[in-house]
């Protein structure tokens, strides 16, 4: 009883004031909490998480996306922390955009269901842009004072940031090649909203830095098992792969502009569709992507490895300009 006391009293501080709207908060959170168990183990086992065209499915969608900008109330620090693990203002505004990019997705579905139309992937396209222009007026917004990249200036190993980095670039790709699965997109925003709740959790001082990267990874790790039976159902895994991997090797090898990269991989997704829709005139083509797969994974090895060199010689340099000298002094630091 006395750790539940501790608990509430960290969680419930003078920056979650008034009560009343820090109510409303938490009962969105214990509602999706709970609603993220039962997707996760009684409709696990339904068709696409027993999600489908009914008002119910449209409902919680509208919760979820009414969590995320709620937490708008909350008053944080304007500069994020040096290990990177707690909220700040950036990453608030680009958790809610993102989270809502996943919602987006699900409400296509759901309106293309609902009114028994065809797939309108050009409204992949237009989702996949306006969270990119979101993200960057976001980013404005704040300040340069207050900015940071979520993944780059983490405290973590080099290497976990590069599998975190191109982990987005999955993301992303997924919400553009569209594939009709409900699924994928509700992991999104499990991992997106979970996050926010570990960091905050983070911000009391209820969890360790260290364990909230490791339960990132492993979130990150179911995503893309999920991400990966969506795709086989709909004989799209290796074009996905493919796709994912090489917007990861255009942005971190070839610093292609985002919105370049995007365009043109729209461009591909739109003719790559017709490969995997049973159209016999593409079927052909089908089997390109498991050849193209394989050279985008040699792409992404060679990406990082050559990442993580650069990381590597960084931190020794860094490491080098504060190492101590025979007398005392920092290198680089004049003594006395």
């Amino acid at each position: 009883m006395g750790l539940l006391l501790d608990v509430k009293k960290r969680l419930v501080t003078h920056e979650d004031y008034p009560h009343r709207v820090f109510g409303f908060h938490k009962m969105l959170g214990i509602a999706c909490l709970l609603h993220f168990i039962y997707r996760f183990s009684v409709a696990a086992f339904l068709v696409d998480m027993g999600f489908d065209k009914s008002l119910g499915s449209l409902a919680w969608t509208g919760v979820h996306a009414t969590l995320s900008l709620s937490s708008m109330i909350f008053r944080i620090p304007k500069k994020r922390i040096v290990e990177g693990s707690r909220i700040w203002p950036e990453y608030r505004l680009h958790s809610i955009i993102f989270a809502c990019r996943s919602l987006a997705c699900m409400l296509l579905i759901w309106f293309e269901q609902r009114t028994e139309r065809p797939p309108m992937y050009e409204a992949n396209v237009v989702i996949i842009f306006a969270t990119l222009i979101a993200a960057d007026i976001a980013s404005w917004s704040v300040g340069e004072a207050s900015r940071s990249s979520t993944i780059q200036d983490l405290d973590a190993p080099a290497w976990l940031r590069f599998f975190f980095s191109v982990m987005q670039f999955h993301a992303t790709a997924g919400c553009l090649l569209g594939i009709r699965r409900y699924s994928t997109q509700f992991m999104y925003v499990w991992i997106i909203q979970f996050t926010a709740f570990l960091m905050t959790l983070r911000r009391k001082n209820l969890a360790p830095h260290n364990a909230l990267v490791r339960t990132y990874g492993v979130m990150l790790s179911l995503g893309f098992v999920i991400a990966t039976n969506d795709a086989l159902s709909a004989n799209s895994w290796a074009l996905l792969q493919t796709l994912s991997n090489t917007a990861a090797i255009g942005r971190l090898g070839c610093r292609i502009n985002k919105y370049v990269l995007w365009g043109g991989m729209s461009v591909l997704c739109w003719f790559a569709r017709k490969s995997v829709s049973g159209d016999p005139s593409y079927a052909h083509l089908a089997a390109v992507w498991p050849f193209t797969w394989v050279l985008s994974v040699v792409g992404i090895l060679v990406i990082g490895k050559a990442k993580l060199e650069r990381d590597a010689v960084r931190e020794a340099e860094a490491t080098a300009k504060v190492a101590p000298r025979p007398n005392g002094s920092a290198s680089g630091v004049k003594a006395g």
